[in-house]
């Protein structure tokens, strides 16, 4: 039996989070800036060199390469240079007079930012703190994590862009942060001076961190002849203020799609130069991702009035937001959604997504464990209704056990093998909860499984012929009853069969489980029944309550 994936896949579900006070992380994020940051009053005067060489097929499509060079004396005096194969500046700051000289019209957005973050992580430091006092903050897999949405609205509709920051439980320190207008992933922090500074900053490698040397009299002179009349600032500012600019155009030129929402919302963060023209898209979030590519395409031909501050033409980043209705295909399928699908699927293949009778379930199974042995273990599941339940199982040494009593949860692992117990858990209920996913992730299409005509709801990469792609993806097929039939997830195939009705629902008696061509496990339902004699105290384990979160599981 090939039974490591099934372990790991396991294992990864046994991780769990612990919920903090946001409070206090806002407090921890101020203090992971200003143990880091290089760029305020009290650090020694220092001189930085940094390359930037691009790591993904993307940026090195776009040559994304580059140097960054910064003098810095105090914070009301510094020099900095940045280089990249389309635009060079050296920008001179001292006490309030700037003095610039370009070589390049537009200041890439990507090589600014790493500009700025190289000294100053965190550049909208009062924004993050106050939007992590009311974040989702979760300590997990060693960070803390703190994640909030940021709408883009065209001022009828919104969508959320993904914002937030994380910090390392063992040292405290900044481990990523995003929002609109900034990003970075922080690594191989070293001390200087009693700074704690990032030497790895996305693609950015800083290769000399030293003290400052002596500079000639006028290498800090803002007042020097010679600079830019016109110089080159950037600045982040609301969906509406830049759609004031927007120079009307034909609408986007939506295409029919086979698959997805038909209608819906997308948004992105876009990049807008000091002529009006839109020189980056970043990542696009849709309810329908079949119309990224067209949307990206429409947005980057858009045009607009030079956004002005204090009669000054500057570099904008900000968010663009579209509705999109659309069709199907002639002659195509119109398929159901996702999440119709699973719910549809849970109540007529699974008693416990109903409201009927209280029953009680046992069922055996067959596994290898962690000590390499084949052995034999034992399910039980016990239902009075959605907020009273309690399922349970035993392998060798190892025991879990899940309940809900009304509004409170709880969970017990114990033993060398807990994870593939809650594995057997996910196996005998793998649809997820409907709470738990994005219906745009998620694609319909028709495929026969041993002559019997059923659906596929799936998500995930797949290849030309239209097969998942093992290990990336996810898919579920269901029958023209709704029964779920097969699930495939992470390598992990489940095959249900042998269905015997059970208060309306048809519940599989027979579950295999197969992995890298093996069969790895085998469920057998035993015995399935009214129950009237429960004994409701098994619902509570005290001193192990439980928080259902990071898991796509129901129950």
């Amino acid at each position: 039996m090939h039974l490591k994936t099934l372990l790991l896949v396991g294992l990864m579900g046994v991780l769990c989070s612990v919920t903090l006070r946001a409070d206090d992380v806002s407090k921890d994020v101020e203090k992971a800036v200003k143990r880091s940051r290089l760029d305020q009053a009290g650090t020694k005067p220092f001189h930085l060199k940094a390359e930037i060489t691009p790591v993904s097929d993307r940026d090195k499509a776009l040559n994304r390469s580059g140097e960054i060079e910064i003098w810095w004396k105090s914070p009301e005096a510094w020099r900095r240079e940045v280089r990249s194969p389309e635009f060079h500046q050296v920008e001179i700051v001292n006490d309030g007079q700037v003095w610039q000289k370009n070589e390049g019209e537009y200041f890439p957005e990507w090589l600014r930012s790493l500009a700025v973050e190289l000294i100053d992580p965190v550049p909208p430091l009062d924004h993050v703190l106050q939007e992590v006092k009311s974040a989702d903050v979760r300590s997990f897999m060693g960070q803390t994590n703190a994640q909030w949405m940021t709408m883009g609205s065209d001022g009828t509709v919104s969508k959320g862009i993904g914002a937030g920051v994380a910090l390392s439980n063992s040292t405290g320190l900044l481990v990523y942060g995003s929002d609109v207008g900034w990003s970075g992933d922080f690594h191989d922090y070293q001390e200087f001076h009693g700074r704690m500074v990032a030497r790895a900053i996305g693609d950015a490698k800083i290769v000399l961190l030293e003290d400052l040397g002596s500079e000639p009299a006028d290498f800090f002179d803002a007042t020097a002849s010679g600079g830019d009349a016109q110089q080159i600032s950037t600045l982040v500012v609301d969906e509406p203020a830049l759609r004031k600019n927007m120079i009307a155009s034909d609408p986007v030129p939506w295409p029919s799609l086979a698959n997805g929402p038909l209608t819906g919302v997308l948004t992105t963060e876009i990049v807008v130069d000091r002529e009006g023209r839109v020189r980056n898209v970043g990542t696009i979030v849709s309810d329908n991702p079949g119309l990224s590519d067209v949307a990206r395409a429409w947005i980057m031909q858009q045009r607009f009035k030079p956004y002005l501050v204090n009669g000054v033409p500057v570099q904008v980043v900000s968010t663009m937001t579209l509705p999109f209705t659309t069709t199907r295909p002639a002659g195509t399928e119109n398929f159901d959604s996702a999440r119709n699908y699973f719910e549809r699927g849970r109540k007529a293949g699974f008693p416990a997504a109903g409201a009927g009778t209280p029953y009680s379930l046992s069922a055996t199974f067959q596994a290898m464990g962690s000590d390499g042995k084949v052995a034999d273990g034992r399910y039980e599941d016990i239902w009075v209704n959605e907020g009273e339940w309690r399922r349970e199982a035993w392998f060798g040494k190892s025991h879990y056990v899940r309940t809900q009593n009304g509004d409170k949860r709880y969970q017990l692992a114990e033993g060398p093998d807990a994870a593939l117990l809650r594995l057997v858990f996910k196996v005998i209920e793998p649809i997820p909860a409907l709470d738990t996913f994005v219906e745009s992730d998620w694609r319909m299409k028709r495929e026969d499984i041993a002559d019997i005509s059923t659906v596929r709801v799936a998500t995930g990469p797949e290849d030309a012929s239209g097969k998942m792609v093992e290990g990336n993806s996810r898919a579920f097929w269901f029958d023209q009853n709704g029964w779920l039939l097969q699930a495939v997830d992470a390598g992990v195939h489940i095959t249900r069969g042998n269905f015997v009705e059970f208060d309306g629902a048809q519940v599989a008696q027979s579950i295999v489980v197969r992995a890298k061509g093996g069969v790895v496990m085998i469920v057998k339902v035993g015995s399935l029944q009214e129950s009237s004699t429960i004994n409701k105290s098994d619902f509570v384990l005290k001193g192990h309550e439980y928080k259902r979160q990071f898991t796509d599981e129901v129950r």
